[in-house]
């Protein structure tokens, strides 16, 4: 008779693991929900700052080159403008100011037990000897 009361017992447990599985899926779908809505969110604000930055650099060029220029003749402009080595390394220098700006240099600290270290200081020794 202690096999039936195994059974019965593993039934048991079966059902509470099914239903812990059943509310462990329906928290997972809950959860993919909501990863989804704050991707939506962020997707959507990046949109937004993509949409101001065009808008932006649109305004620039109509108050620099009019509002009646036309995409051709805008690129032909800045094909013409960018022919110009001094405009080039004016651009290029730009650009390197904007990545160190956005991109501060990293600092390196040596530790004094690092093992670079104790090479150098065991090659130094070697030599003096």
């Amino acid at each position: 008779m202690p096999k039936k009361n195994d059974v019965t017992k593993m039934k048991e447990s079966l059902a509470r693991l099914n239903e812990r599985a059943k509310s462990t899926e329906s928290e997972l779908k809950r959860l993919e929900e909501k990863r989804k809505k704050v991707q939506n969110l962020i997707a959507e604000e990046e949109r937004k700052k993509r949409t101001h930055n065009l808008c932006s650099v649109g305004g620039l060029v109509y108050k620099y080159f009019g509002d009646d220029i036309s995409s051709e003749e805008f690129k032909e402009m800045l094909d013409f403008l960018f022919a110009i080595d001094e405009v080039q390394d004016f651009v290029t220098e730009e650009k390197e100011k904007r990545f160190l700006r956005d991109n501060p240099p990293v600092m390196i600290f040596q530790n004094e037990n690092s093992e670079q270290n104790t090479f150098e200081s065991t090659n130094v020794k070697t030599e003096n000897a």
